[in-house]
């Protein structure tokens, strides 16, 4: 750029450059061009820059550039917020730096440079030692803390050991007693297992004992059970008879060999047969039950169709299987399916029996192998020895059984015996599962269909999942009642509702729904809350009958119960039911009745009535106040008044007829006529004013049923009542 301007401008000798770095480059372009005469000054003074290219005579001179610019800054800002300000601002004239100062003011500069490296030395070091006197106090005030931390935790420390002191005193209280209850609990375990000892040892004496008469008991009646000379009605009553004498000797011989297996004294007696063709026997009675039933009952063999020759107690292997299977048949449904598998190898006969039934649950199948366990405390359906039993027998066999199962999956058990021979060629042996035994077991008896309903005599519903009880308790009862059975609670609603019988026999310990809340279902359905419910109990606690009539029941029946006890409590309850159908009948409506203090019904003569039940009271409020609002309808009849109930027209019939013991057609015309009665007496109406008022379409009609009612016509009644009219 010089050199263009100097070519331009050759006349030029000075040159003010607007920095020191433009003036150094402009002077090293004016001496390649050789011209010493023109003069170069810079501005800004730096001095490593200005000063320095002046004391190198590479410029003539340079001025120290005014900072003044911070007053140009606040004129602006003052002029921009109309505040005050000097119109005129003399800057102080700067000073120039030529040959005569400039090593002067280099010398300066480094002895700046000097003193001002001595001060950030001094800075640095006094940093430093502030630093150190920082730490030293940290240190000091986290010396001081951990010093009182120190003191808090040895007092800690000291605190606990006073506090662990005195525990160990209190535990070692603590053990001293509790030493002392164990060995009390230690004696008391003692007695407890001598007196239980001695408890199984009279137990199992009177278990023998009980053979003798029981054996005296079986013959006779299995000879009743099948003689020709019966009457249907004896002949029932035998088969119940010998069918529990056979579960009765089952279980004392299951208790009895069990004993046995406990002291050590029940020995095998092995024999060699074809365990495949023996399992196929004992099947073969369970075959006609399961069809029964819909179930599929299948055997599987491996390997199939071979032989399978081992030495079993033939005997006691044939009751593991037949409390295997019975089991099996108990918690399946209809419709289920048990499967029985075999395998076979030179070692172990595997035999399984796996159903499609309820399941264990985890809790249960842990303990479903000891004595007396019962996985359904609730509604026990055995002794609780049957599985003891059968794992004892595998075990003296030196096998084992298994079980696996899950709620509502069904269960598989699993019996693993060791096989071993003491023959060469496998023998028959005689079969002891019969259909007769199967029977017994699983409580099966050939039920006869509910009978039609003779309506000339009661009906009784029995409530029991004991089918034998049911046939024990309905022939004691046929020739008297009409008899309706049920299995279980929830079933024994449904018919109750539906057949509405004259009483019910209730058994308490019922699976599904047990007779407690059976019994409360029936007294708290409108329907049904009038009937009442003999319970029957195998248990003779208070807590139990209380628990009973708190659910509503009108009587206790205890088992074993007298038949003579039993038709004698139904015809009891059955004719304190129709006394109280009679005090229905004595209040009336339509003859001034009122409530008592207390609600309940009077009759004219305002005595109060008591009625059966709340609800009883209200269904039948309810029927008179429908019936004296539609009372003029000429057209009303049982289905309309049964709609207005919402019920249906049997139900509604049913319940009229067991609280007034009319059917509900006589009903209303009676409850019409005592109302014509009532207006004959009372207002001066004519009789034909009467009867359309009461909801009789011909007034001759009316006169026709109220001869036929009291004996007399109405206008009889009126002039002997109110006297002849004049």
């Amino acid at each position: 750029m010089a050199d263009s301007l100097l070519k331009l401008y050759p006349e030029v000798n000075l040159i003010y450059a607007h920095n020191d770095r433009m003036a150094i480059g402009a002077s090293e372009t004016v001496r390649r061009l050789g011209r010493d005469d023109i003069k170069i000054i810079g501005i800004d003074a730096a001095p490593e820059i200005g000063i320095q290219a002046v004391a190198d005579t590479l410029i003539d001179a340079t001025f120290l550039y005014p900072t003044e610019g911070h007053r140009i800054i606040q004129t602006a800002l003052a002029i921009l917020k109309g505040k005050p300000y000097n119109r005129e601002t003399i800057l102080p004239a700067s000073s120039a730096v030529d040959l005569s100062n400039a090593d002067i003011l280099l010398l300066q500069n480094e002895t700046l440079k000097e003193e001002t490296c001595k001060m950030r030395l001094l800075k640095t070091r006094i940093d430093d030692y502030w630093a150190q006197h920082s730490s030293q106090t940290s240190l000091f005030y986290a010396s001081i803390a951990i010093i009182i931390l120190l003191f808090g935790v040895g007092f800690l420390l000291l605190r606990a050991y006073w506090q662990r002191s005195r525990h160990q005193k209190e535990l070692m209280t603590q053990n001293r007693l509790l030493g002392e209850e164990r060995d009390k609990q230690a004696l008391l375990n003692s007695q407890l297992q001598e007196a239980t000892q001695s408890k199984l040892m009279f137990f199992t004496n009177v278990s023998h004992d009980l053979r003798t008469p029981l054996t005296l008991i079986s013959e006779p009646v299995a000879r009743l059970a099948s003689a020709d000379n019966l009457t249907p009605h004896q002949h029932t009553l035998m088969k119940i008879a010998d069918k529990n004498v056979r579960i009765l000797q089952r279980l004392i011989n299951q208790i009895l060999d069990f004993r046995k297996y406990e002291n050590g004294r029940l020995e095998l007696r092995l024999s060699e047969v074809d365990f495949s063709r023996s399992v196929s026997d004992w099947m073969e009675s369970f075959h006609t039950i399961a069809r029964e039933r819909d179930m599929k009952l299948s055997l599987v063999c491996s390997p199939a169709d071979t032989p399978m020759p081992a030495a079993i107690d033939v005997e006691k292997i044939e009751r593991v299987f037949f409390n295997l299977l019975s089991n099996a048949l108990k918690h399946t449904p209809d419709n289920g399916s048990i499967t029985v598998s075999i395998e076979y190898d030179a070692q172990n006969i595997v035999l399984k029996v796996a159903d499609t039934g309820e399941g264990i649950s985890e809790r249960d199948i842990g303990n479903i192998f000891d004595r007396f366990y019962q996985a359904d405390r609730i509604h026990p359906r055995g002794s609780g020895i049957g599985l003891s039993l059968a794992k004892a027998f595998v075990e003296l066999h030196g096998g084992i059984i298994t079980v696996e199962s899950a709620l509502r999956k069904g269960s598989v058990f699993t019996v693993v015996l060791p096989v071993r021979h003491v023959a060469e060629s496998t023998v028959d042996t005689e079969k002891r599962i019969d259909h007769d035994s199967v029977n017994s077991e699983l409580g099966h008896i050939e039920c006869e269909a509910d009978t039609t309903v003779d309506s000339g005599k009661p009906i009784v519903l029995i409530i029991d999942d004991n089918r034998d009880i049911q046939r024990l308790i309905g022939e004691l009862l046929n020739d008297d009642y009409n008899i309706l059975t049920a299995s279980n609670g929830k079933d024994g609603v449904a018919k109750a509702a539906r057949y509405v019988p004259d009483l019910v026999i209730c058994d308490v310990m019922m699976p599904v729904m047990d007779g407690m809340e059976c019994c409360r279902r029936i007294k708290n359905e409108i329907t049904t809350s009038h009937i009442p419910v003999l319970m029957l109990t195998a248990c003779s606690m208070d807590e139990q009958r209380a628990q009973g009539y708190e659910s509503g029941a009108d009587g206790y029946l205890s088992k074993p119960f007298d038949s003579h006890v039993l038709k004698a409590r139904c015809a009891n309850l059955i004719s304190c039911r129709k006394r109280i159908k009679e005090l229905w009948l004595t209040t009336s409506p339509h003859h001034n009745a009122g409530k008592d203090s207390d609600g309940r019904p009077q009759t004219e003569s305002g005595a109060s009535v008591t009625t059966p039940s709340d609800i009883d009271n209200e269904f039948y409020n309810r029927f008179l106040t429908i019936f004296k609002e539609e009372m003029g309808n000429a057209d009303l009849n049982v289905d309309a008044i049964a709609s207005m109930m919402g019920l249906e027209r049997s139900q509604f019939y049913r319940k009229i007829k067991a609280l007034t013991n009319y059917a509900p057609v006589e009903l209303i015309r009676r409850l019409r006529l005592q109302r014509g009665r009532m207006l004959l007496t009372t207002t001066d109406k004519t009789i034909s004013e009467i009867a359309y008022e009461i909801g009789f379409s011909n007034p001759a009609y009316f006169t026709k049923c109220y001869r036929e009612a009291y004996g007399e016509t109405p206008t009889a009644a009126r002039n002997r009542l109110t006297g002849p009219t004049s």
